[in-house]
């Protein structure tokens, strides 16, 4: 998913294109497939409106401080919080900290685990 994001702020190709060779290259469940198809979709549509959300929760903080890789972890996680109602709160702050670690930097897992716990907590009923 990350790889994708961030191959569509470069690319010229498609993001039907960039989605599906992403996928190619993992060969996962078709469940895990089209989910990474939906949120993918998703967040490559709403993006502007996903970044407004971001800007707006981000205080004393400049937007242009955020890395293009952590924006893109808060975009796919402000997504699935907004549009992806079934996924819990929690898996979906585990799951955006995990994706930091992995491939930004600890103080990313921080950063991330602070905006998408704030994300949950605003956007869902049961605040999880």
């Amino acid at each position: 998913m990350l790889q994708a994001l961030y191959e569509a702020e470069f690319s010229e190709r498609s993001t039907h294109d960039i989605i599906e060779e992403q996928i190619g290259r993992r060969s996962p469940s078709d469940e895990t497939a089209q989910y990474a198809r939906a949120l993918f979709l998703k967040t490559m549509e709403k993006k502007g409106d996903l970044d407004g959300v971001i800007q707006s929760l981000l205080e004393n903080w400049d937007p242009s401080r955020v890395s293009l890789v952590d924006r893109n972890i808060l975009r796919f996680a402000l997504a699935e919080v907004l549009y992806f109602p079934d996924v819990p709160g929690r898996v979906i702050i585990d799951e955006a900290i995990e994706v930091a670690h992995r491939f930004s930097s600890e103080e990313a897992g921080r950063f991330v685990n602070g905006l998408v716990d704030r994300f949950v907590k605003e956007f869902r009923k049961d605040g999880a």
